[in-house]
């Protein structure tokens, strides 16, 4: 069994599908991102807010505590609140005008009945996160 701490690069793992070709090792790698609770808790901005409901916006202009964690170019996640759109959509940050705002670009465009309770995330979901004491 490899040491964690010194895989370099994605492992091979799994998709789970079941349909063929079910054995697809080759396609999918699984990374690998070790820290603190804290570095972990950076990587993501809650309460995130809007000038307005984004309606078919190619860009939207997030207002969060920090822009500290994200650089352009980040592929980011956003997750909205209900009545608004609550499905983890993914989306490029743009740019970082200043350090409360994350300009992110969406494609196809991004819509949302809600201008506040956004989570905005560096979130891999081809990465295994362990957090260490």
């Amino acid at each position: 069994m490899a040491n964690i701490t010194n895989i370099i690069g994605g492992q091979p793992y799994i998709g789970g599908t079941t349909t063929p070709p079910n054995d697809n090792k080759k396609n999918k790698l699984l990374n690998f991102w070790k820290g603190s609770q804290a570095s972990y808790d950076a990587l993501k901005q809650t309460g995130g807010t809007t000038a307005s409901n984004p309606g078919s916006a190619s860009t939207v202009d997030f207002t969060v505590t920090s822009s500290a964690s994200f650089t352009v170019g980040d592929v980011v996640y956003v997750t909205g609140t209900a009545p608004g759109n609550t499905t983890r959509t993914e989306g490029t940050v743009d740019s970082l005008p200043d350090a409360t705002s994350i300009v992110v670009a969406f494609s196809p465009a991004y819509t949302s009945g809600s201008s506040t309770g956004y989570q905005i995330d560096l979130y891999d979901p081809k990465t295994l996160y362990i957090i260490t004491s």
